[in-house]
């Protein structure tokens, strides 16, 4: 059975491991060593992506986390206090998604302690999904024969399950204006932040309705404060559980920029907007919905089916034919210095896990 005691350790410990997006090589050599030593078969993909199998009965079960964790993540310092683990306010926790890691090699750990029978298991253990989702678009789905999963990766506790989530268009611009001396002749500058500041005033942002949001998250230009800005980059985001509303963002966005592009003809502007991934519903009588709904119920939780606005490895899995669905890692505050794990939620994940491995 799923020992809460030796979960803790395990997320502390790699909690302690440093691994920003793109430097996740430390995590991977502590969690192939430990899939190597409880029996799986460990393997990388080109983009070296850890995916491991557990021989079984039935069809594979794909059980999914990232490695990679968000800035600042770096020499975090867990603090654990009663039921929760904290970091000491400088960093992130590491939570999101360590949590989802210590979870399924506890939960692997804990069943093959037994000597019953198990289900056949593939682990896939994703690079870079901080920013994009970049190590699960680069994997090799040619190495994972699962069509059901669970991807251990969502806010809360095990029970809430994600079933909806949005697309994601990326948004980047780069403005050219003209520089000069702020001084001695601005009038033949032309300021790209000003007109970068036209567009931000003009476009559709923040909460526009329930399933759709749109964010300009970044913002840079100019030099020097006596130079006309003639550089500015704008870095920004759309999402949307609707096809429709987000091809209506696009629209809206490019027609913005023309239209303030049109009032400088000597600046240059180039616009992309490139979709990151696709949105997704997943049916109550799915069979990935079973079988996270007979682990759950065998525990007497009663699973919570929810709509997100965020995306995960999941968004992928799902659009390359596995029906692999986010669930809560007992983690709050993804992305924040204030970040924390409820222990108590993090073993019901542990256990929930467990569950699906037995098959019972």
């Amino acid at each position: 059975m799923a020992n809460k005691e030796r979960l803790v350790k395990t997320l502390i410990d790699l909690i302690k491991i440093d691994s920003p997006s793109g430097e996740e090589d430390a995590m991977d050599r502590e969690v192939s060593s430990r899939l190597e030593s409880l029996g799986l078969k460990v393997s990388h993909d080109a983009y070296n992506n850890v995916i491991a199998k557990l021989a079984g009965h039935g069809q594979p079960v794909m059980l999914s986390a990232h490695l990679d964790t968000v800035e600042p993540g770096r020499g975090i310092k867990p603090i654990l206090e009663g039921d929760v683990l904290r970091s000491d306010g400088s960093t992130i926790l590491g939570g999101d998604c360590k949590a989802g890691v210590a979870i399924i090699l506890e939960a692997l750990t804990a069943a093959l302690e037994s000597s019953g029978e198990n289900r056949a298991i593939e682990v896939v253990f994703s690079r870079h999904e901080e920013g994009g989702l970049v190590g699960a678009h680069n994997l090799d789905f040619s190495m994972v024969s699962a069509k059901e999963g669970i991807v251990f990766d969502a806010e809360g506790p095990p029970n809430r399950v994600t079933v909806s989530a949005p697309s994601q268009n990326v948004v980047t611009a780069t403005i050219t204006g003209r520089a000069a001396h702020a001084g001695l002749e601005p009038e033949k500058g032309i300021s790209a932040l000003l007109i970068a500041a036209e567009i931000l005033g003009k476009l559709p942002l923040g909460r526009i309705d329930e399933e759709t949001t749109a964010n300009i998250g970044r913002l840079e230009g100019g030099l020097k404060r006596n130079i006309v800005p003639e550089q500015a980059f704008l870095d920004g985001e759309f999402r949307s559980r609707s096809h429709k509303k987000l091809a209506d963002l696009e629209r809206k966005f490019r027609g913005v920029f023309d239209e303030v592009g049109s009032r400088y003809p000597e600046a240059k502007i180039n616009l992309d907007i490139v979709s990151t991934y696709q949105a997704y519903h997943i049916e109550p009588d799915s069979q990935a919905i079973a079988v996270i709904t007979q682990a759950l119920t065998r525990m007497g939780l009663e699973p919570i089916f929810e709509s997100t606005g965020g995306g995960s490895d999941a968004n992928v899995y799902i659009e390359k034919g596995i029906t692999a669905i986010p669930v809560g890692i007992g983690v709050r505050d993804f992305h924040t210095t204030w970040e924390t794990v409820v222990i108590s939620e993090l073993f019901q994940g542990a256990q929930m896990c467990e569950g699906v491995i037995r098959g019972a």
